[in-house]
């Protein structure tokens, strides 16, 4: 079999380590996998595949020491074990560190798209363009919008191959942590609404808070905003729900290790974000059937059909946010036929089959 070794650049618990991680348990048997990763919170899903794994310090603080460091690794496993492709993930200066120890092994730049202030995401794609152009042989983009953004930036076309981010079909739900988280904040007789994943100010989870306060006030039923995960913004969230609802109806319950199978927690699934790439936690979100309400902006509608398979609120608007969640909540026969509709629109583009197969004959041009 041929190695291929994925580089990750961190170990949180975001959307580039989900990929990699669906990339590597669905590669298993079919290639020698080896990983090199700092640690950190999400290593212990990818220990369990029982892959090689190395372990480097992190780049940041005194980065000229660690990025020896990681040369030095990337070297030794070459030695050890012949490493026929490199996979990078996410971060372009690892081109340039790899392809210095390893000029003439064949190197993918896997484009998982750069989030922050728009400031940072203009610098971070022209940084990744003008590297990969000059290091990567092939740059897999999440979408045909992140196809669009790369080469806006001098990355040529004829060497960008789109691949969406998939998930396992029929992944397993854990009905004991979704009884346990609903004991414990007593939730059994309310409809929940909710967000899975990392609280940051990408995710304008404020506005959800503020429309869910708008939402109580045209809903007599009992309804309890759930807000899963962690993250920079975790305590100014939690102040403007105690703010904006004092009651107690909007819950942090925090990190939860492998959140994807608790997504049936919730009737509505809400993500008000205002940039993704191939938003990972909607796809995992459509493998559950679950009703979606999301922004209106092109890095996320391009995944759906508003009003068939999803609810597309405009960007940054409490009230419309509000109105969508009020449709859904009153409308049992419009939630069905979201679910219906999303399940197959997941099937046809989103499985952890379909992005396998396409990464697949990309790694055969390079290893055969």
């Amino acid at each position: 079999m041929k190695t291929v070794c994925h580089i990750l650049p961190y170990m949180a618990e975001g959307g580039t380590e989900k990929t990699a991680y669906n990339i590597l348990h669905g590669f298993k048997g079919r290639y020698n996998l080896i990983l090199l990763a700092p640690n950190g919170v999400a290593i212990s899903d990818f220990l369990k595949l029982d892959i090689i794994y190395k372990e480097f310090p992190e780049i940041k603080g005194n980065i000229f020491g660690k990025i020896d460091v990681f040369k030095k690794i990337l070297l030794d496993v070459h030695k050890q074990y012949g490493i026929d492709l490199l996979h990078v993930h996410a971060a372009h200066e690892f081109l340039s560190f790899s392809k210095k120890v390893l000029p003439s092994t064949p190197l993918i730049f896997h484009l998982h798209s750069h989030q922050g202030s728009n400031l940072s995401k203009l610098v971070n794609y022209k940084l990744s363009a003008t590297i990969a152009r000059k290091k990567a042989d092939m740059l897999i983009a999440v979408s045909e919008e992140e196809k669009r953004i790369i080469t806006t930036k001098g990355y040529p076309e004829t060497r960008i191959e789109v691949v969406y981010n998939g998930f396992e079909e029929g992944g397993e739900d854990d009905i004991k942590k979704i009884d346990e988280i609903k004991r414990l904040y007593e939730l059994d007789n309310s409809f929940i609404i909710g967000n899975l994943g990392r609280l940051n100010r990408t995710k304008r989870l404020d506005l959800l808070i503020r429309a869910f306060r708008l939402l109580k006030k045209r809903v007599p039923a009992k309804l309890t905003l759930l807000m899963i995960g962690d993250g920079p913004q975790k305590e100014n969230l939690m102040r403007l729900a105690q703010k904006e609802c004092p009651g107690g109806d909007i819950v942090f319950p925090g990190f939860i290790n492998r959140g994807d199978r608790v997504l049936k927690i919730f009737d509505i699934f809400a993500l008000p974000t205002t940039f993704e790439g191939c938003s990972n936690v909607l796809i995992e979100a459509m493998s559950k059937s679950l009703p979606i309400v999301t922004t209106d902006i092109p890095t996320v509608s391009w995944m759906f059909e508003n009003r068939k398979d999803v609810l597309l609120f405009k960007k940054n608007s409490v009230q419309d946010l509000a109105d969508k969640l009020y449709e859904l909540v009153s409308n049992t026969e419009l939630r069905e036929s979201l679910q219906k509709n999303i399940q197959n629109r997941f099937k046809n583009l989103f499985t952890l089959e379909v992005m396998l197969k396409r990464i697949d004959d990309i790694y055969k041009k390079f290893i055969g």
